[in-house]
């Protein structure tokens, strides 16, 4: 069935659009967030205007001219509001400060404790410590990027490698402890979201994987996180990596984690899988791999590429390996926490 949108959901996912525009080619004119956007000026000028109100967008700079006035150009305004990012996708957690143009202003880390309780009270402690450091500045919200999937009805969290975290209702927890907006996102998924705001060519489609303490995938779909019908999209973990054991390329990877020692050819055979799965049902062609586990080179990265063309009637794919810095997770978590809480304005 066929939905309806109405207005105030339009003008949510118009000004989404818009945000992350600014964010990406700022400065950049009203004229050509029109063209970029396929709408009128005067659509433009009204998305932006609770932006500039609040003084979040701000004019900059003239651009050049091209014969009358020089325009305006529009950037983001780096100190108008900070947003707090927590990395629980392991057990190494990260707590970030970030402003407006997603760059962190400080990050603190911690290590994950036996009793779930016990490490959410030390996040909490680290975020409100993060407020009194912000001073007067308006802090958005804060944003959790967990391995596993959050169930939006219920607010439970299924398979994350954060013990004890499904038994806690982790967005009520912490709104009451600080009185912030909160939103939870798979860990994945925003490191792609991240990964395609990093992107300095254009694209629509692209797929992110992570080589962790987990094996995860993120899945950008029309320039947007894509999570299908239950939140499950990108669990790459149980493609089939032989058909005839019913061996997944999960086992497969949890093995070479725990090896003392693997070949490239191992990586190669193992990400080929992958991307060739993903290639044959969605057809995408830009790919970033992530994730601290293993040190791959580009060298690598070229062999998947020939030996998915090789399987792909000849079509070629990029494997790019994702750049440390600047964090894409982080990155990807603060655009996401904006986009929710802008949107609302």
């Amino acid at each position: 069935m066929t939905r309806i949108r109405n207005v105030a959901f339009l003008k949510s996912s118009n000004l989404r659009l818009l945000l992350r525009e600014i964010l990406k080619h700022q400065p950049i004119s009203k004229a050509a967030l029109a063209k970029r956007l396929h709408v009128g000026h005067s659509t433009v000028v009204q998305l932006l205007k609770p932006l500039i109100d609040r003084k979040i967008v701000v004019e900059s700079m003239l651009g050049d001219s091209t014969g009358g006035r020089p325009p305006k150009l529009l950037s983001m305004n780096p100190d108008a509001a900070y947003g707090i990012v927590v990395d629980l996708s392991g057990h190494k957690i990260r707590v970030a400060l970030m402003n407006c143009v997603l760059s962190i202003v400080t990050v603190s880390n911690l290590d994950a404790d036996s009793d779930i309780y016990s490490t959410l009270e030390s996040i909490v402690n680290v975020c409100n410590h993060l407020k009194e450091q912000a001073n007067d500045v308006r802090i958005l919200g804060l944003c959790v990027a967990i391995s596993g999937v959050m169930d939006p009805a219920t607010g439970k969290i299924s398979s994350s490698l954060i013990e004890g975290l499904g038994n806690v209702r982790l967005v009520d927890y912490l709104r009451e402890k600080l009185s912030l907006p909160i939103v939870v996102e798979n860990d994945a998924n925003l490191s792609a979201l991240g990964e395609f705001m990093k992107m300095e060519k254009e694209v629509n489609n692209m797929f992110y994987i992570h080589m962790g303490e987990g094996l995860g995938g993120g899945l950008i779909i029309d320039r947007s996180i894509f999570r299908g019908d239950r939140g499950y999209a990108g669990e790459i973990g149980k493609i089939l990596y032989d058909p005839q054991t019913f061996r997944t390329v999960g086992d497969v990877y949890s093995h070479l984690v725990r090896s003392s020692s693997h070949s490239e050819d191992e990586i190669v055979r193992l990400l080929s899988t992958i991307v060739l799965n993903v290639v044959s049902v969605l057809d995408i062609v830009n790919f970033v791999v992530g994730g601290t586990m293993f040190d791959i080179s580009e060298k690598t990265l070229s062999k998947v590429e020939t030996e998915v063309e090789r399987h792909f009637y000849g079509f070629n794919v990029e494997v790019r390996k994702s750049k440390k810095n600047p964090d894409a997770m982080l990155i990807g978590a603060m655009e996401y926490l904006m986009e929710n809480v802008l949107t609302n304005l």
